[in-house]
């Protein structure tokens, strides 16, 4: 994948498929830190530990007719590329919680890609699902939370 937009969009789907009815995407970018973290939580039905432990392996997945699970394999791949990491946590029936890290400076940083053409699709596909984006950058913050919209 050519930008961390379209990572964003495969996990989301995993959330999605998942079940999950309320999503987050936050990305933060720090400059002091050095540090782009994104993250995507959801309130979809969780993995058990053992799954939580083998989400990430290439050769892992549950999805039947497949033998391979490139989506979190992949983004691992970009953050250890680009000096950080990826950390999954998940609980059965409560949700699932993806954080993947980055090092801004890294010349294998991906680039963030485009998040309005990734959102308007999400949000314009799956209009039963509540989504909140949050994107930082130092004191600047950019926040849709579709709850609020629909109220509007």
């Amino acid at each position: 994948m050519q930008d961390l937009s379209l990572h964003i969009l495969d996990l989301v789907e995993n959330s999605l498929r998942a079940g999950a009815k309320l999503i987050g995407i936050s990305v933060f970018e720090d400059m002091e830190q050095d540090l782009l973290t994104v993250e995507i939580r959801d309130d979809g039905k969780g993995m058990d530990p053992q799954t939580c432990s083998q989400a990430a392996d290439a050769f892992f997945t549950t999805k039947p007719r497949r033998r391979v699970g490139l989506g979190l394999a992949l983004l691992a791949m970009a953050a250890k590329q680009a000096g950080g990491g990826l950390h999954i946590s998940s609980l059965p029936g409560v949700g699932t919680t993806v954080r993947a890290t980055f090092r801004l400076s890294h010349p294998d940083c991906k680039p963030l890609g485009d998040m309005s053409a990734t959102l308007e699709t999400l949000v314009a596909a799956n209009p039963e699902v509540d989504f909140i984006y949050e994107h930082r950058r130092g004191a600047e913050v950019a926040r849709l939370d579709t709850r609020k919209v629909r109220q509007s």
